[in-house]
């Protein structure tokens, strides 16, 4: 494998879905969070990279299920709206 920082979030992304270890695939989730969140700073301020954008939205949601479901962590509420206005 490549040193972890010259690793795309996709590449990262394709490491969690194919690890089984636990262990290991609770750090290569944070380790894929922190990739997407580099890569989105990255794409702050440029109106290009939509398909980029949905594809890190995809993979977003996806980790949170992985983190659910292979990983046993509680699942995080929708935000209510309840002192919102």
């Amino acid at each position: 494998m490549r040193d972890s920082y010259l690793m795309s979030w996709k590449e990262h992304f394709l490491h969690v879905l194919l690890e089984s270890d636990t262990e290991k695939l609770t750090e290569l989730v944070q380790v894929t969070e922190q990739a997407i969140v580099l890569r989105a700073q990255e794409l702050l301020n440029s109106p290009d990279h939509h398909e980029e954008r949905s594809e890190m939205a995809v993979a977003t949601e996806s980790l949170l299920a992985i983190k659910v479901h292979k990983l046993g962590w509680s699942s995080v509420p929708a935000p209510s709206s309840h002192g919102l206005n």
